[in-house]
């Protein structure tokens, strides 16, 4: 003989409270994105400095999320994309003089580990617009390869990269909040109609 028991609630009574918190850090992502492409950056070691703010920056978001997301398996993606963010920017500190090469492929990996991560979350949970966070871990895989790749590089086009992943992490977090926002609206209607 079985016994049923009760499926624990998923989410918390005030969960999503703070879902505009994405739309903000969207909003950021996108000014910088913008402010990114408008600069006329010629020297590596500039492109190097900016790219590891972004890769800090974007660590520091991921970080955040092992405090939004409540399974144990999806802590522990955001926290190994945190690392692996935050160690893409500290190496684009420690030597920004390198050549295109060395800062493409910092950038080529973080835009690889970050579209896989896109990809899983948007595979995993197909509800809503998932297939724009599916297009956009695609684009950012895709990007990954180009990056890696050995193309006629110039400081034009690795700051094109840098500001693409910027504008893809906007997008991103702008899914985020109106995810997050749904959520918090349905168990806001539950709690009234119980």
């Amino acid at each position: 003989m079985s016994t049923m028991v009760a499926d624990e609630p998923i989410y918390e009574s005030d969960f999503g409270r703070w879902w505009w918190v994405f739309l903000v850090t969207g909003t950021a992502w996108l000014v910088l994105s913008l402010i990114m492409f408008r600069f006329d950056i010629t020297s590596v070691k500039s492109i190097g400095i900016l790219a590891g703010i972004i890769f800090l920056i974007a660590g520091l978001f991921e970080f955040l999320m092992i405090f939004v997301v409540r399974s144990g398996w999806w802590k522990a993606v955001n926290a190994i994309l945190a690392i692996l963010l935050v160690v893409g920017g500290i190496l684009s500190f420690i030597h920004p003089e390198n050549t295109f090469v060395a800062i493409a492929s910092i950038t080529g990996f973080m835009f690889l580990f970050v579209g896989i991560l896109d990809i899983i979350v948007a595979l995993s949970n197909r509800v809503g617009v998932w297939w724009i966070r599916l297009i956009v871990g695609i684009v950012c895989v895709g990007l990954g390869f180009w990056a890696s790749g050995d193309f006629e590089r110039s400081a034009v086009l690795l700051t094109a990269w840098v500001a693409a992943f910027a504008l893809l992490r906007g997008i991103t977090h702008y899914l985020i909040a109106f995810s997050i926002r749904g959520v918090h609206k349905d168990l806001e209607a539950a709690a009234r109609a119980a």
